[in-house]
């Protein structure tokens, strides 16, 4: 909803989507920290994009130089994906940069034409998001593998 300039549409079906993740997840120390890291490392580096003006915002800003709001519920909502609708990508790593470096750029031009973000100069974006999704997607994966094993482990070596 950015894009007709209601981004508080948008941040609550995201809180609403994460609060349904949360409630159903096994593992809620699990799920909390893939939540936290993902959306901070997400929105990182949306808001370098941001300061750097190779995405520009109209709506939800608190900063020049930071993500806006929505984005940072976006990022929360993706968050929720990982271990599950992507949990097919774990030690996949080359197929997840290749999903990451096509996806991440064709995302954000969809969000373009829907008004939602202003691209000042598509080749610089371009690169700068399949370069960015292409390191972020394996590292995502990588993260969520990592915590679902630490916690499988520990339960079934009684580690606690």
């Amino acid at each position: 909803m950015a894009a007709k300039n209601q981004p508080s549409i948008g941040i609550a079906v995201a809180i609403v989507v994460t609060g349904i993740y949360f409630y159903l997840a096994e593992n809620r120390l699990h799920a909390i920290s893939i939540l936290i890291l993902i959306t901070l490392i997400g929105g990182t580096w949306d808001s370098f994009l941001t300061s750097q003006q190779v995405l520009v915002f109209d709506s939800g800003m608190i900063a020049p130089y930071l993500a806006p709001t929505w984005i940072i519920a976006m990022w929360l909502s993706f968050a929720t994906t990982i271990n599950v609708a992507f949990r097919w990508l774990y030690q996949k790593y080359i197929l997840a940069f290749v999903l990451g470096a096509i996806s991440g750029p064709l995302a954000y031009q969809a969000g373009a034409a829907l008004g939602a973000v202003n691209i000042p100069d598509n080749m610089t974006a371009n690169t700068f998001l399949a370069a960015g999704w292409g390191i972020l997607m394996p590292l995502f994966a990588f993260i969520a593998e990592t915590i679902e094993n630490r916690t499988t482990n520990r339960v079934e070596t009684n580690e606690y």
